[in-house]
């Protein structure tokens, strides 16, 4: 015994070991606390952290303030749209409902995120096909005033509280918004009739001048009816009670009180059933008079008088409520897909209808289309065309809000309304646009009948063939080969006649310009040339016009008002160019002349270059006659000193008996002279 004791302790002890490591990995991401008095700005901070945690399922909106202007926050949790609203803290006093949404969604998150159940509902399966929508605190000033007291509020509006609370300033039982307004007696459900309302602000049931006059209670309005919801939940406290009714038809309350017996299952609350005078001016009264849809007003926790739960209740509250909002989705799913089904199957009817309608656009642009005379757009077509391409725009938007699974022949209908609106729009706008075609042909046809031969001309004809060509692609999709043919035969072949007829004269149009800006140049050589080509040019317009008289018209002002241009052009191309013939012949002559002129002056030239050559040359010749006189003086000196010393030998050896000769002494007259060289 003592043995399974210690094994009992072990395995209890294993367990905790197991388990705490989760516990603590788990606490310490855990945002909302809802163990403690919950305020206002303890909201605020895990909105924007649960934000942070989870960016891709949660996302966040003001919807508008309070009357001391404090934000009131909604948060949506989830990926599509099947709506489902909740909200908490309509009075001030049932703040623990706050507790319970935030609490709500940080749970209903972290099971998305690790794909676990909730209550066996699968959240992640549950947020991928709705959002949740939620408005925790719906009464921030009330709250804060309940929690806080005056502090939280200006001085200057102390006064009036303490008297809307019957001069109190202990604030615990507060219901009402700051300025004494019960939110929850402020819808638009039977307003009037509400009974036992205070006659002047009050801490409670004072329902206002008028319904939705309040901050609080229009922000709410506004927003349940831009997410459009399929249910709703309206947390308040206490009791352990669900109101689930408020003047229902019989087939509304039958189905409303299925869900509200299992939403009573769920959380063991007991179900409050129609009394003769439903007071009327909640917000879930309004909700099921004003959407025809279910909305559910639970009143947490155990009756707790004048004053807010106290946090101790929170743990069991969860218990009941924790798979409340994932069961409202999973119903919310139902009720879209059957509305959206429901609605598909009235929008289909209403499409083959319009289609039926929309056919009748063929007879427009094909079936009656037999000759060139029904090429035209009539009122008829005109407004019938209007009316099927409004009733295109108001089935797609419509078709837009549902699920493709519910609108694939519906968006069939639209497809083929679409088809006709577009044969039927290229039919009007080739008919529009053969008229501009009309046109262009007409300012050709008219400037050339009246002789106009100027710039206007050619532009004209250029314009006229661009039509043609945008004309040509106006054509190519209309619907049906009889009405392409007449197309044609109405608008393009007589287009395409006047441009092939006036085709030669716009050359010669052109080629004239050329000309008169040659001739201006005095270049009038090219100007002749050019002249030249102009029979060339009327031969050929001649040929084509005697080719089918009745086609290409002889346009016979035009020709001799051209003919009139190019004369006085002749003229002075001729006289120019006798002009240049002369000045060229005098330049010839001139130029001979200078050559001639050259040619002498070259003579003249040869000739003082000889003479200078002449002079030259005797300059030469006389420096070297002076030089041979001078060698032969020199020549004549030396034989002398030659013959002296001869006779100066002779001399010697006449004295031989008497002293030696010296043999190769050199007298000193030979040893101190050189010759001439």
């Amino acid at each position: 015994m003592k043995r399974i004791s210690q094994l009992i302790v072990m395995m209890l002890v294993l367990s905790l070991l197991i388990q705490l490591p989760g516990e603590t990995k788990a606490a310490s991401k855990t945002i909302v606390n809802p163990n403690k008095t919950y305020t206002y700005t303890q909201m605020g901070k895990d909105i924007t952290a649960l934000k942070k945690a989870y960016p891709d399922l949660i996302q966040v909106k003001t919807i508008g303030t309070s009357e001391y202007g404090r934000k009131i926050y909604a948060v949506g949790l989830g990926k599509e749209s099947a709506n489902v609203f909740i909200n908490g803290s309509h009075h001030a006093r049932e703040w623990l409902t706050t507790s319970l949404n935030m609490y709500m969604i940080e749970k209903y998150a972290a099971a998305y995120k690790g794909n676990k159940k909730i209550s066996g509902y699968n959240a992640k399966g549950l947020l991928n096909s709705s959002t949740i929508w939620f408005v925790p605190m719906v009464n921030p000033d009330g709250v804060t005033l309940q929690q806080q007291g005056l502090k939280a509020f200006p001085k200057s509006a102390h006064k009036a509280i303490i008297k809307m609370n019957n001069g109190s300033k202990n604030f615990k039982r507060w219901k009402a918004n700051a300025k004494g307004i019960d939110l929850n007696r402020q819808y638009k459900a039977d307003w009037g009739k509400i009974k036992n309302s205070p006659k002047s602000p009050s801490y409670k049931n004072y329902k206002g001048k008028a319904p939705e006059s309040a901050k609080e209670v229009k922000a709410v309005v506004k927003f349940v009816n831009q997410i459009n919801p399929e249910m709703t939940v309206a947390y308040h406290s206490s009791g352990r009670i669900l109101y689930w009714n408020y003047k229902q038809s019989k087939t509304n309350y039958n189905r409303d009180h299925v869900y509200a017996k299992k939403i009573g299952k769920m959380t063991g609350y007991s179900l409050v059933y129609p009394g003769k005078n439903p007071s009327g001016g909640g917000f879930s009264d309004w909700f099921i008079s004003t959407k025809k849809r279910p909305s559910f007003t639970p009143e947490i926790g155990k009756p707790a008088g004048e004053t807010n739960l106290p946090v101790s209740q929170f743990s069991q509250i969860w218990k009941e409520n924790q798979g409340v909002g994932l069961y409202v989705a999973q119903e919310s799913i139902k009720l879209k897909d059957a509305r959206d089904k429901k609605s598909a199957a009235t929008l289909k009817k209403d499409s083959a209808a319009k289609l039926k309608t929309a056919k009748k656009l063929k007879k427009y642009y094909y079936t009656d289309i037999k000759s060139t005379s029904n090429l035209k757009i009539t009122s008829a077509h005109q407004k019938l065309y209007n009316t099927v391409t409004k009733d295109i725009k108001t089935l797609q938007s419509k078709v837009n809000k549902l699920p493709s699974k519910h609108t694939k022949s519906i968006k069939a209908d639209i497809t083929a309304m679409k088809t006709y609106t577009s044969r039927s729009l290229t039919f009007m706008n080739a008919v529009k646009y053969g008229s501009t075609l009309q046109t262009a042909d007409k300012a050709v046809v008219t400037m050339i009948n009246d002789g106009i031969v100027s710039s206007k001309l050619p532009d004209s004809h250029k314009k006229l063939n661009q039509t043609i060509t945008q004309m040509q692609k106006k054509v190519t999709p209309l619907y049906g080969k009889g009405a392409r043919t007449l197309f044609t035969q109405k608008y393009i072949t007589p287009a395409k006649r006047t441009a092939e007829d006036t085709k030669y004269d716009v050359e010669r149009y052109n080629l004239l310009v050329v000309i008169e800006s040659q001739v201006k140049k005095n270049e009038f050589t090219a100007a002749q040339t050019n002249l030249n080509k102009l029979p060339t040019l009327e031969k050929k317009s001649i040929d084509l016009k005697k080719k089918n008289l009745s086609k290409y018209p002889t346009y016979t002002k035009w020709e001799n008002n051209f003919k009139a241009k190019v004369t006085p052009l002749q003229e002075k191309v001729k006289t120019g160019l006798e002009a240049k013939a002369e000045e060229a012949v005098k330049k010839a002559e001139e130029q001979k002349r200078m050559e001639q002129e050259k040619e002498k002056a070259a003579q003249e030239l040869k000739e003082q270059q000889a003479k200078e050559n002449e002079k030259t040359k005797q300059q030469v010749r006389d420096p070297l006659k002076a030089g041979e006189q001078k060698t032969t003086e020199h020549e004549s000196n030396a034989q002398q000193q030659v013959d002296q010393l001869s006779n100066e030998k002779n001399r010697s050896s006449f004295d031989d008996n008497q002293k030696p000769v010296q043999q190769n002494a050199k007298p000193n007259s030979l040893q101190n002279s050189e010759a001439p060289s």
